[in-house]
């Protein structure tokens, strides 16, 4: 009798054992599947920053291109009016005189 006792107690311990498993481990489960979300919302996150951050990236490229291109128009401009105010001191009143005249007959 002895020996079907320990089978049996043996028995319901093994099941208890298997059943206590499950129920601890389906918690688990859930906090594990909890986890895995927030981590792939996370992922999405990080990859919409980092295109962010890359399209800020070329926004600012694209800027300083034009920026630096706009320097170079100014610079040429500069570089026009000096040389027109060079040239304007060097125009006599006969020079001047001369091409009103043509201005005149060109506006009729």
């Amino acid at each position: 009798m002895k020996k079907v006792w320990k089978y049996i107690v043996g028995f319901f311990s093994f099941v208890g054992g298997i059943l206590a498993l499950v129920l601890l481990g389906s918690n688990k489960n859930k906090k594990v599947k909890e986890l895995k979300g927030k981590i792939k919302d996370n992922e999405k996150k990080v990859k919409e920053v980092n295109s962010k951050i890359k399209s800020t990236e070329k926004q600012s490229e694209e800027i300083k291109k034009s920026l630096k291109s706009k320097k170079e128009a100014l610079d040429d401009i500069e570089k026009k009016r000096e040389e027109f105010l060079k040239s304007r001191e060097n125009i006599s009143a006969d020079d001047a005189n001369t091409f009103l005249k043509n201005y005149a007959k060109k506006s009729k």
